[in-house]
């Protein structure tokens, strides 16, 4: 899908430029762009989610030790680990 700015009146270079980087990323453009450079493999690639989810394990763990954290963190993370799977 094509990202189209058009120029209003009044609107400077600096404006559309401003524009159009907000809207490659909204779209997410440039990091599928950056992602795509290189070829990963599937293994790498899962080695990269194994640590992901180590790491936010041992991140809830932590967080659930300590006394004043609000159960929602804990629970937004939780919910992002079963996203990972």
């Amino acid at each position: 899908m094509p990202i189209i700015i058009k120029a209003q009146k009044g609107d400077s270079t600096r404006d559309l430029i401003r524009q159009f980087k907000k809207a490659t990323a909204a779209t997410d453009i440039v990091n599928k762009v950056k992602d795509r450079r290189f070829y990963v493999k599937r293994a790498q690639e899962m080695n990269v989610l194994k640590s992901q989810k180590r790491r936010l394990k041992n991140k809830i763990r932590s967080l659930k030790k300590m006394k004043n954290i609000s159960p929602r963190v804990i629970e937004y993370l939780t919910e992002r680990l079963s996203e990972k799977k």
